[in-house]
């Protein structure tokens, strides 16, 4: 019962974050009065997490994932999943989800992905796409969307995150590979006004799930969003709290199973420069593979 709550909190936090521009009018008054909102769900989210051990279980590495299901399950139906979330910043939304994939699942994944990796490219203003491993050195790979069961069932996932929007808004999912010294420098994941916005219009939200991690460093970084000790300690499990994190933006440390979620535009639909984000190098002789998902405005065809 409490996980139903878990949920039906999560649905109105993103639903009420996607109706922002009807309900808030757009002022500093009215943001403020929501952003108030947020705080106490997720107060009331806390309070059912620390309530009740057996359903909720933090996790930190994949060893950790503590819930499970049978692959071929899927194909009859979708697992109610069960995981944890914490809300790191208010403007923008952040929200760090714990055990939002399953090992299988990751396993899968990783399977599925391994034959096809290629080197990345980078989005360019007139739509095409091309090499830079100057700015982003790293490989990737596209999965089929709704390819398997499988598939179909953790699109539907990140989709009910979102409110239960149409899963047919999420790009294919996008399975990324950083080796030792490989990056992606700091970037947006929303368009500048282009080609790019012709199919299914803004990147609205993004999801970066951790599939594999076999590092010491790799973390995901936030430029703009300095750390702060005061606001942040009480997350360093999950971020990078050294003597020097004040120096930095929040660096969420790679663990397998988790993902972050973020808003790339404001709470007057423009492109948030405040997402800007960055994959750094995992560290000598080690990798990361992380899992992409992109949601836009309308429906994204392939």
């Amino acid at each position: 019962m409490r996980y139903i709550h878990i949920l039906i909190v999560v649905g109105v936090i993103l639903n009420l974050y996607q109706c922002r521009y009807s309900i808030l009018q757009l002022s500093d008054t009215s943001l403020n009065i929501f952003i108030g909102l947020l705080t106490d769900l997720h107060h009331y989210i806390q309070q059912l997490i620390n309530s009740s051990s057996k359903v909720i279980v933090t996790c930190n590495t994949a060893n950790n994932i503590y819930h499970n299901y049978n692959l071929s399950e899927y194909e009859n139906k979708c697992p109610e999943h069960r995981y944890d979330v914490q809300i790191i910043s208010r403007r923008p939304l952040i929200i760090y989800i714990e055990n939002f994939l399953t090992s299988n699942e990751i396993q899968y994944l990783i399977q599925l992905a391994n034959p096809f990796f290629e080197n990345s490219t980078v989005a360019n203003y007139d739509g095409s796409r091309t090499l830079d491993e100057s700015f982003r050195l790293s490989s990737t790979t596209y999965l089929q969307r709704a390819g398997t069961p499988i598939i179909k069932c953790i699109e539907k996932r990140f989709a009910k995150f979102q409110g239960n929007i149409n899963p047919l808004q999420i790009e294919p999912l996008q399975v990324v590979k950083y080796q030792s010294n490989q990056f992606f420098h700091p970037h947006f994941d929303w368009f500048y006004n282009g080609s790019h916005l012709d199919n299914g219009g803004q990147r609205i939200t993004t999801f970066f799930t951790y599939l594999f991690a076999n590092c010491t460093n790799g973390e995901t970084e936030f430029i703009e969003i300095k750390y702060n000790q005061t606001l942040h300690e009480r997350f360093c499990k999950i971020l990078i709290c050294d003597d020097v994190a004040e120096q930095y933006g929040l660096r969420f440390r790679p663990i397998p199973g988790n993902s972050i979620f973020w808003f790339n535009v404001d709470e007057n639909n423009n492109n948030d420069e405040l997402t800007l984000h960055a994959g750094r190098p995992p560290s000598e002789n080690g990798f990361k593979i992380g899992l992409n998902t992109w949601t836009r405005h309308s429906i994204f065809h392939n």
